[in-house]
């Protein structure tokens, strides 16, 4: 019997370490608070979305008259406001947002679970964050990039907020990520319908997260960009390695998400190439949809919304996102041994100059700028500055986590535990305090960090100065 018992012991610690359960538990935390806490839908985004999945859980793609009267009469009974149902034409209305959340969020809603459907996307992401960090480098790494995932505070945030498509876009976005970074690490090795099926997740998740979330298309053209350059050199090189037999797990991956959502703006819109933001009367252009264009103080309309995002972006960041104090040096640090230290004595710095590809690098970096650099350049957010600013303008650049995990895994994973352990205990406790605090209302750090009133750079907040309705408010009608 003790010799059963001992050998029961010596499996199970093969398949359970300690860097396994620490993520594990810090996992249980992370959803114990987030579910714990009431769902939170201060901004009308969240009505939207939540009218809109019950709308169409119902069926409703549009709505009606009376309908939208109804709904936004109970929205604001309370406490909210529904604002992005739109009017399409013959007195119909549409959702103005990208339905492929909610297309996700339905069957959950539908059982009356709808929180879990978060609970179920975190746990795919730190399942495969997990698996790619560990084949990069080690488990330490692996546990160290799955907890920070976890607790970064927006991410909590937006976990908790599940009638909106922050969260989901981003998790989808980081599951077939992370898929198609291992399939790319372990192409080699892999079966040919293994390599196929991971592949084809890797770019249906990747799609899916587009029809969620519009603006990730950036990140989805870097990675597909990645894996046709790489199979051109391989063709050019005489290395055609399993080229044909990853066609059709591309195809269908995007191809499915894409037929979706074309299906749904022809029906819905009239025009397969139409989407809600056709219809949006909002400030949701970027800079570069305004260049040459001047208000009308004759100041440059892209410089302001690139200055005043800055500004926000320069104390916003650090909030939302604090992993950036170890992620920025770490990318700094990888690119300065690229160029600078291509000769490096044995140890375990020097292996961070090969640890990361050129190739890949080059991705995790195109990543980073596809989503903080185009948000630099978002309408909406310039002139959030101070009050709200951690939730309002951090949200948006949510789906650019992963990167940064990444890099704080490899980086941080050569700490010494001495180390290591203070710092991710800082990062852990940081964004579980500042998530307490903005979910409970409660007084624990500094009570600016989480203020939820805005302080904008303009008044009339909807419609900056440049817009034609920001010249109505100032001048009148």
């Amino acid at each position: 019997m003790k010799q059963r018992i001992t050998d029961f012991f010596r499996v199970l610690s093969k398949y359970i370490t300690i860097q396994r359960l620490i993520v594990g538990i810090c996992f249980i935390a992370a959803m114990a608070m987030i579910l714990t806490a009431p769902v939170q839908m201060p901004d009308p985004d969240d009505w939207a979305y939540y009218y809109g999945t019950e709308n169409m859980s119902n069926g409703d793609f549009t709505i009606g008259y009376y309908q939208l009267m109804r709904q936004s009469q109970d929205a604001g009974i309370q406490g909210g406001v529904l604002l992005q149902y739109l009017y399409i034409d013959d007195f119909k209305w549409a959702l103005e947002k990208a339905p492929g959340c909610i297309f996700y969020l339905m069957p959950f809603y539908k059982m009356g679970i709808p929180r879990w459907g978060n609970v179920i996307l975190a746990l795919g992401m730190v399942i495969v964050t997990f698996i790619l960090l560990r084949r990069w480098r080690d488990e330490k790494a692996a546990m160290i990039g799955s907890v920070l995932l976890l607790f970064t505070p927006i991410a909590m945030v937006m976990c908790n907020r599940i009638y909106m498509d922050t969260y989901s876009s981003m998790a989808m976005l980081v599951i077939g990520g992370g898929l198609y970074f291992y399939y790319h690490l372990a192409r080699k090795e892999l079966k040919p319908w293994a390599g196929g099926i991971i592949l084809f997740l890797a770019f249906l998740f990747i799609a899916w997260s587009v029809i969620a979330r519009y603006t990730n298309v950036p990140v989805a053209i870097i990675l597909f960009a990645h894996l046709l350059i790489t199979r051109i050199v391989d063709l050019c090189q005489g290395r055609g390695l399993k080229i044909r037999q990853e066609v059709i797990p591309v195809v269908l991956g995007i191809g499915l998400p894409l037929a979706g959502i074309l299906v749904y703006d022809y029906f819905v819109f009239g025009s397969a190439l139409k989407t809600g933001y056709s219809f949006s009367p909002y400030p949701i252009n970027f800079a570069f949809q305004y260049l040459g264009q001047v208000d009308m103080n004759g100041a440059s309309i892209p410089g302001q919304i690139l200055t005043y995002n800055i500004q926000g972006a320069l104390r916003n960041w650090w909030i939302g996102f604090p992993l950036m104090i170890i992620a920025i040096p770490g990318f700094l640090m990888m690119l300065y041994f690229k160029f600078f230290r291509k000769k490096m004595a044995a140890g375990k710095w020097s292996s961070l100059r090969d640890e990361v590809p050129w190739d890949l690098l080059l991705v995790l970096i195109g990543w980073v700028i596809g989503v903080f650099g185009l948000y630099l350049m978002y309408e909406w957010t310039a002139g959030l500055k101070e009050g709200g600013g951690f939730v309002l303008f951090n949200r948006f650049c949510l789906p650019g986590l992963f990167p940064l995990a990444i890099i704080c895994g490899l980086i941080m994973s050569r700490f010494p535990y001495k180390i290591l352990a203070p710092v991710l205990l800082i990062l852990v406790v940081f964004g579980a305090m500042l998530y307490a605090q903005w979910a409970w209302n409660l007084h624990i750090l500094p009570d600016w960090l989480s203020q939820r009133t805005l302080e904008t750079r303009w008044p009339g907040y909807i419609f900056p100065p440049w817009t034609e309705a920001g010249v109505q408010y100032y001048f009148g009608p």
